[in-house]
């Protein structure tokens, strides 16, 4: 039944046809450029006031505000285009799960710093956004997700360690998708959640090196499903990174990405971000079905990853410079 409503490209006619119309207001690299330049936020805003975001941003002064704008922004696109369009619900659910997994991610890092979560939830997931409030209570696959991070994260003085914490949310969040796009039927989402997981392992390997964490340390944040076998990649991060990472990204759909910029932290996520775009190009170009919907909201996702970096950078006093060369490699 699942595979069977979540592939019926009869299902996605009318959905295709607003991404079609909607596909031509996806920012290009020369507003980037522009928003990178502006003097300050001010004029960013008026940049982006003919896009999508421009009412949203209109009133927007603080990183608060640019959060809860973008937060909107997505929202208004699953309202929009997912939900009035009676996509298959096992579809708009496979979309929305991500935003379950960095609501729990969120809960765990308030609670490690020690600051006020109400601001840091998204109303984006599949469970409410109140459930990883402090009066909150998850169950099923999110409750066990939140007891293997603490478990896993837990410093010798009993303190979280966010960052561990988020790479074993990840990986749970992973294993979620891989389900449901082996449950769908959908070879491309199928390569698609291959491709996540292949990326997710470069962050561990890449990550848990830089913090000099032991094979046995990065175990529960590799997920199965890779181009590789679980096994074999605790056997891989035992070597050189340069040379583990070469066999990771050769090993499947990160083959053509430069292992040189993988291996860099400071450039690990563009890099991946970029090979991501390479993928989901080809999906773009499908006349009809889930694949040029899912794109399209997976490239509104990296815009707004990319207008938020700009926005808040801006206001962090980031220097052109360095906005620039984040955003130099990252093609939506």
């Amino acid at each position: 039944m699942f595979a069977r409503a979540i592939g019926d490209p009869l299902r996605y006619g009318y959905a295709v046809g607003r991404v079609r119309v909607l596909e031509a207001r996806l920012l290009g690299r020369s507003t980037y450029e522009r928003l990178a330049d502006a003097p300050a936020f001010e004029d960013q805003k008026r940049i982006l006031s003919e896009t999508v975001y421009g009412g949203l941003l209109e009133r927007a002064h603080t990183s608060v505000d640019v959060e809860l704008a973008l937060d909107r922004a997505l929202e208004e696109l699953y309202v929009d285009l997912l939900e009035r369009s009676n996509l298959p619900e096992p579809f708009v659910s496979l979309l929305r799960v991500q935003h379950d997994y960095d609501n729990l991610k969120a809960k765990l890092r308030a609670e490690a710093l020690g600051i006020p979560i109400d601001e840091m939830l998204e109303p984006l997931g599949r469970v409410p956004a109140e459930a990883f409030g402090p009066t909150g209570r998850l169950t099923g696959r999110l409750a066990e997700t939140e007891a293997a991070a603490r478990a896993s994260a837990a410093g010798p003085d009993g303190q979280l360690m966010p960052e561990i914490a988020d790479r074993v949310v990840d990986a749970a969040m992973l294993t979620d998708m891989r389900l449901n796009a082996e449950e769908s039927g959908s070879a491309f989402l199928r390569d698609l959640v291959r491709l996540l997981i292949d990326s997710g392992n470069v962050r561990v390997f890449v990550r848990g090196r830089a913090r000099e964490l032991t094979a046995a340390a990065v175990w529960p944040m590799l997920p199965e499903g890779g181009s590789l076998e679980r096994r074999d990649l605790a056997a891989l991060y035992r070597l050189p990174l340069p040379e583990a990472v070469e066999r990771l990204a050769r090993a499947g759909e990160l083959r053509r990405a430069s292992v040189e910029k993988l291996v860099d932290p400071e450039r690990t996520d563009v890099a991946l971000d970029t090979e991501l775009a390479r993928f989901l190009h080809r999906a773009h170009r499908i006349a009809v079905g889930p694949e040029p919907v899912l794109a399209y909201v997976m490239s509104m996702r990296s815009q707004n990853q990319a207008v938020r970096t700009l926005l808040l950078g801006k206001l962090a006093g980031v220097s052109v410079d360095v906005l620039r060369g984040r955003m130099r490699e990252t093609v939506v």
